[in-house]
């Protein structure tokens, strides 16, 4: 009724509301401002057209948070918390927005086929809601839950409306990539400074990254866009040569953040391309989940683990000394790796004993030293940094039990073969080479997930959710290339 009502009102009378909004607006900023001294107030009439601006569009304010995103550094707030600005609040904007649409019947007027990537997010995020529930921490779990929220709600759910056609992946390439060219030059002229060191490395990438390796992490997942990018442009053109720096910038940039994960899965990209065009990725992704799985039911076989128990006094950080800090990394003496082995035992048994709803979402730093072994204990074992399991997967286990890690894991592995599956599928050249750059880019975060749990770092996070989108959105393109012919 009231719907009706309102859609009699005529468009003119609407502009005439609307213009007086907004001098009310103007006015009333100004008289606060004077008021109560405080410039703020002037931004009132800034509001209202950036509102309206969403109301109407926001596709253009999702491409300004994707501009904002290379730029996003944390902020300290009171009381101990925390906000990446500018993205988290891009993000918080688009979740109002999800939820507006929500109110008003939009976003579920589901006219289309439900694929299973929609149920599958879909139950993850209803099992997130459980184990907050359930959480041993529900202040931590319940910010969690938020954050998973506003990264749903920008990244998947809107996302997809956004992305509706080719043209609009590239829009996000662009916007992506000349802001983070930036943001690596800036990075590498202070490195410059210290000498290109080893041990300024770990440094240099703050405050727009938190340490090096979510640094390098950024730059292999945009490698293989830019890489793939060029066959958008004929050769010798401007956009073809600037994408040829942009590669050398970026490879630049991952050599001298001096991480070796970055260096691995730069390095085995090549690989993961030419199994891909041969058809045998997919034999490849079984077979490293048979290896896998061998793998941890051999350390679990009368806790094999414990043959990699690291030794406390020759476990060390080699400070400076790049060639000690990779010998070590092959003898099994270096620092980071064991006390990766000191977490994982530690989430092993919390999944042991925790089995169904985990401790929490969020709440594995609190938990962890109750279950950890002190036979694999390091001397950073203090985790002053309070950093977590250094395994994405295994703490989705250990924080929200079987069901989560099962549903994490196997949405992971189902878009990962079927963006694949699809790849071959699809005829349209330029399709095919989006759906190519999509899947690498995938590939590199899936990696690092194995060692760290960037998906919620704000440079990473955004990134992976949007790719596993474009890997169901080549499914929809293909389906309609199909009916139309």
């Amino acid at each position: 009724m009231i719907e009706q009502l309102l859609l009699r009102v005529p468009m003119k009378a609407w502009r005439w509301l609307l213009l007086a909004a907004l001098a009310f607006m103007t006015l009333a900023g100004v008289y606060l401002g004077i008021r109560f001294k405080n410039n703020l107030f002037f931004a009132l009439p800034l509001v209202v057209v950036v509102v309206l601006a969403v109301v109407y569009d926001y596709k253009q304010i999702f491409y300004l948070m994707i501009f904002c995103i290379p730029w996003s550094m944390q902020v300290e707030l009171a009381g101990g918390n925390a906000i990446d600005f500018f993205s988290e609040p891009f993000m918080l904007l688009f979740l109002a927005i999800f939820l507006l649409q929500v109110l008003a019947g939009n976003q579920f007027k589901w006219k289309g086929k439900l694929y299973p990537f929609h149920i599958i997010i879909f139950l993850i995020l209803f099992w997130t809601l459980i184990t907050t529930i359930t959480s041993h921490h529900p202040d931590r779990s319940i910010k969690f839950l938020f954050a998973k929220l506003w990264y749903f709600a920008s990244f998947v759910y809107l996302a997809e409306k956004i992305f509706d056609q080719p043209k609009d992946v590239k829009r996000l390439f662009w916007t992506f990539l000349l802001p983070l060219l930036i943001v690596i030059i800036i990075i590498t002229v202070k490195h410059a400074a210290e000498g290109f060191t080893f041990e300024a490395s770990h440094n240099v990438p703050f405050p727009l990254f938190s340490n090096a390796v979510g640094y390098s992490a950024t730059l292999a997942l945009i490698l293989p866009w830019a890489f793939l990018a060029r066959k958008w442009y004929s050769p010798k053109t401007l956009e073809w040569y600037f994408l040829n720096i942009a590669i050398f910038v970026i490879l630049m940039g991952i050599l001298f953040a001096y991480k070796r994960g970055g260096w691995l899965i730069t390095a085995a990209l090549p690989v993961i391309y030419f199994l891909i065009r041969i058809k045998l990725f997919d034999k490849f992704v079984y077979g490293a989940v048979i290896v896998a799985l061998i793998g941890v039911a051999y350390l679990l076989y009368n806790n094999n683990y414990y043959y990699f128990a690291p030794n406390y006094a020759s476990t060390i950080w080699h400070e400076g000394d790049l060639s000690g800090h990779l010998n070590a990394t092959l003898d099994g003496t270096e620092i980071s790796a064991a006390e990766r082995f000191y977490r994982w035992v530690a989430a092993k048994n919390m999944v042991a004993d925790m089995p169904l709803v985990g401790s929490g979402p969020s709440s594995f730093n609190q938990v962890y030293k109750e279950y950890a072994d002190g036979a694999f204990r390091t001397y950073v074992s203090d985790n002053p940094e309070q950093s977590t399991t250094h395994n994405y997967f295994l703490m989705t286990f250990a924080e929200q039990g079987f069901p989560g890690g099962i549903l994490f894991l196997g949405l992971c592995l189902f878009m990962l073969l079927k963006g694949y599956h699809f790849y071959h599928k699809i005829e349209d050249p330029e399709r095919k080479n989006i759906l190519m750059m999509v899947l690498l880019s995938y590939i590199t975060i899936l990696f690092h997930s194995l060692l760290n749990e960037f998906i919620e770092i704000d440079k990473v996070g955004p990134m992976f959710w949007m790719c596993l989108v474009l890997i169901h959105k080549s499914e929809v393109w293909h389906e309609k290339a199909l009916k139309t012919r």
